[in-house]
């Protein structure tokens, strides 16, 4: 029979042997109270400051090259506090659709300016050149001829294309006229040229107009196709003049020296005189006739006009 006092020393034993836990070590507090909670705020105060704005634009197709659209969009960790749309110097309206996106129409060609600034005070701007609108006028061809009375040229628009019902003539006494022949694979057209001179009109399916003036005679035009006043007409009015001022002057010198110095000297003044009006003969003869550079040489001059009409 077993001792009465044996289950209490194995109970003594048993509380005995019951390990304690062990002490958190001082650098576990210092990495989970100190360390970590340091890094996380300063690394969300250095998001915050350092944060900027991104915009992105796009410029979409053209279809009828007047007009197209641009889409910008502008993403921020903090809400923007300026923003402005430019282009070429002047304001660009836009309208705000869902958060950070506008669109605009944009109506001509050049380099567009999108510039944000948020909350903290960063910013960012950026640059998008649009140049898929037609803004130029048709333009004629180098090779043109006025042959038997018919006037061929050749027109051209390398963007939205030449308006081939746009294209018409206008003949010096104001009459409309429309080409005798239209060739769409070259560009080639053909008028009827019964007078000096004929304005030719057209435009491309942007509605950009030009015109162009075409003269049979070798003449300068003036903008508005009315012929300016000849260059050979002045110059040799101005020659005549100039020779009537010298033979005044020579016929006054020789009296003035038939009077005060011998004959023999007289006569050599006399000579030198003849001599200076056949060199004046010379020099008129070299000048061209208005009539020879007319429009029977062939000779074309033109002026082309791609403003308004």
């Amino acid at each position: 029979m077993k001792p009465k006092h044996e289950p209490e020393a194995h109970a003594g034993r048993s509380s005995h042997q019951t390990r304690r836990p062990k002490k958190r070590s001082g650098w576990m507090d210092v990495l989970l109270f100190y360390l970590l909670p340091f890094i996380v705020v300063n690394g969300i105060l250095f998001i915050l400051v350092a944060s900027k704005p991104h915009i992105t634009i796009q410029v979409a197709d053209t279809r009828d090259y007047r007009t197209t659209t641009a889409a910008v969009t502008v993403t921020s960790l903090l809400p923007i506090r300026e923003f402005t749309s430019s282009q070429e110097g002047s304001p660009l309206e836009m309208t705000e659709g869902k958060k950070g996106r506008y669109t605009a129409t944009i109506t001509r060609n050049g380099v567009i300016e999108i510039y944000a600034k948020s909350l903290n005070g960063m910013t960012d701007i950026q640059y998008e050149h649009v140049n898929i609108l037609d803004d130029v006028a048709p333009l004629v061809g180098d090779q043109y001829s006025i042959q038997d009375g018919i006037l061929t040229l050749t027109l051209d628009d390398s963007q939205s294309g030449l308006d081939w019902t746009s294209v018409y003539g206008v003949t010096a006494s104001g009459l409309s006229i429309a080409p005798v022949s239209v060739d769409k694979q070259t560009g080639t057209f053909t008028f009827e040229m019964d007078e000096e001179s004929l304005i030719i009109y057209a435009s491309d399916l942007a509605g950009n107009p030009m015109q162009a003036t075409f003269s049979t005679h070798m003449e300068l035009l003036n903008p508005d196709g009315t012929p300016a006043a000849s260059a050979v007409s002045e110059a040799e009015e101005a020659a005549d003049i100039n020779g009537q001022t010298l033979s005044d002057e020579t016929e006054g010198s020789a009296e003035e020296y038939s009077e005060a110095v011998p004959e023999s000297e007289t006569t050599a003044a006399a000579a030198a005189q003849a001599n200076g009006t056949n060199a004046a003969d010379a020099a008129s003869s070299q000048t061209p006739d208005p009539s020879e550079s007319s429009g029977s040489s062939g000779e074309v001059s033109i002026y082309i006009n791609t403003t308004t009409p």
